[in-house]
């Protein structure tokens, strides 16, 4: 029985591409038209299938739609033994496979068995006189070293360019580990183009060069986008939770032409989707939103094992709302959201590649209570405080995914950007941010006096802090040091008595503002 799939495709959304400019002349589908493309599979084995594929292909010549027929081999390198194939071509497409081993081939049934009838006739059939090529200048016409001697690939790209203007909207409820619930709006904007590559395979008949398939080399994306996300996530969570779906997968529209004598289609879509990653110590409730945006502007090449290029992305403003949560422990909630180019081969099942763009909200939920965390003011005393703070960060990151036959697909990170720091809340004026200090609480007149600052030890982050020491004289100094190591400065005072010292911790090299002091008394004496 076959299996029919059929792919009518619509460009009504126009949206980023994953192909570019054309070794051939550039051509643009008729106004309004899209091409066809139906499959029936007729046979399949271990990394190969036979089918017949009908629909529409876009003549150079005349600039319309003209129907098509055709029985095709597609095939993996490990399906090549699997295939009847002439024995030279067999042998030399598993001589290609060496150093293409992550490709598609695509092989015209009618065209191979031609191949073997003017083998044994002698001379080339009506079919076969069609396509036959002179040999290139200077190659060997008989014999030679490798079974397709004179008769070299020949390289072929085709292109779409498209805009985009893609919204994200998403609304709903987790369940897991997390009841509660979801959003996420926002839009990515841009343009970009894109170019896949394929070789035209040929091989050696009589005397004449005949092309019979077609092998996937790569596909190309280049362009600019503009990334505008916002999120909001608001409930409770128990343990650690991951969770993400696709909510769109809207179509880019396709390409379909001849490489040889395959009738070839690509196929483009745009698919959405949106994460959630929890990492909870213990029980705890979270109800954020913040939000970001980044411009920039990316080029890479994937083939079905890999892509390399480059981007580049700057950070732009930001706006988030006032939060509210309670936990006692450490929760990080990130949520991110991933819109991705996809070019695919006939269907998504045969090969597909993709390059994505994938924003993360990175959060950060800390809260304690108890008397473990230090004594601040150096009287021998632990001091209750309790902490409810909230930090959010932002990060980018460029990825890719590819898949042949069905397999499961390999997933890259291409490219990230450091984490930007959005905000940080501290939401009950957390006395566990009051910093610690040190030394003793007298000192001698005109005689230099050391004391030094430190977070307390269940500060959670390991950041850089920026203190200030006021001496309670008027006097001011600032310094810097690791959260938890102790960071020593000295003060000489000049008159005698009870001085107010207060030391500050300001705010850290990650960009949270702190502004939390503890105060003590020195005592100055003559």
């Amino acid at each position: 029985m076959t299996r029919w799939k059929s792919s009518l495709l619509t460009a009504s959304l126009a949206s980023m591409t994953l192909l570019g400019s054309s070794a051939w002349a550039q051509k643009e589908p008729p106004p309004g038209e899209e091409p066809r493309y139906e499959e029936a599979i007729l046979e399949e084995g271990h990394g190969w299938q036979l089918k017949n594929i009908r629909g529409t292909v876009l003549d150079d010549a005349t600039q319309t739609y003209q129907d098509y027929n055709e029985y095709i081999y597609s095939l993996q390198p490990a399906g090549i033994p699997e295939v009847p194939l002439p024995a030279d071509i067999a042998e030399a497409l598993t001589l290609d496979a060496q150093e293409n081993k992550e490709t598609v081939y695509t092989l015209n049934q009618t065209i191979l068995r031609e191949i073997e009838i003017s083998r044994e006739q002698g001379y080339l059939t009506p079919a076969l006189e069609k396509l036959a090529e002179q040999p290139e200048e200077g190659a060997m016409l008989l014999g030679g070293p490798t079974p397709q001697s004179g008769c070299p690939d020949q390289i072929h790209t085709r292109s779409k360019s498209l805009s985009l203007n893609t919204p994200l909207n998403f609304s709903g409820t987790l369940g897991g580990g997390f009841s509660g619930s979801l959003s996420a709006t926002g839009n990515m904007s841009g343009s970009a183009t894109g170019l896949v590559e394929f070789a035209i395979k040929r091989t050696k008949v009589l005397w004449w060069c005949v092309p019979y398939g077609a092998r996937f080399n790569y596909a190309r994306a280049y362009g600019n986008a503009v990334v505008g996300y916002g999120a909001a996530i608001n409930g409770n969570l128990s343990y650690n939770y991951s969770w993400q779906t696709q909510i769109a997968k809207p179509s880019l529209g396709g390409l379909s032409f001849w490489i040889g004598p395959v009738p070839v289609y690509v196929g483009f879509n745009l698919p959405i989707n949106l994460g959630v990653d929890v990492q909870a110590s213990v029980t705890g409730t979270i109800n954020y939103n913040g939000s970001q945006s980044s411009t920039g502007s990316f080029d890479y090449t994937c083939t079905l094992s890999g892509c390399n290029g480059s981007s580049s992305y700057s950070l732009g403003g930001n706006n988030q709302q006032t939060l509210t949560g309670s936990v006692s422990g450490r929760v990080y909630p990130t949520i991110w959201a991933q819109a991705a180019v996809r070019a695919y081969l006939y269907t998504e099942w045969v090969a597909y590649a993709q390059v994505g763009v994938r924003p993360y909200l990175r959060g950060d939920l800390w809260g304690y209570y108890g008397n473990a965390c230090g004594d601040a003011d150096a009287d021998g005393i632990q001091e209750t405080v309790d902490a409810l703070t909230f930090d959010l960060d932002w990060q980018l990151y460029l990825t890719a995914q590819a898949s042949a036959f069905g397999s499961t697909p390999s997933n890259w990170n291409l490219w990230n950007t450091p984490r930007y720091h959005i905000a940080f809340w501290d939401l009950i004026g957390s006395d566990a941010i009051k910093p610690m200090i040190s030394g003793t609480s007298t000192a001698t007149v005109n005689v230099s006096k050391s004391h030094s600052a430190k977070m307390r030890p269940c500060w959670p982050y390991t950041d850089s802090v920026n203190y200030r020491f006021a001496w309670g004289d008027g006097g001011t100094t600032t310094l810097s040091g690791a959260a938890q190591s102790w960071t020593p400065s000295s003060h000489t005072w000049t008159t005698t008595g009870p001085k107010a010292m207060s030391l500050t911790a300001l705010s850290d090299s990650h960009g949270r503002t702190l502004n939390q002091a503890t105060s003590r008394t020195i005592n100055v004496i003559p």
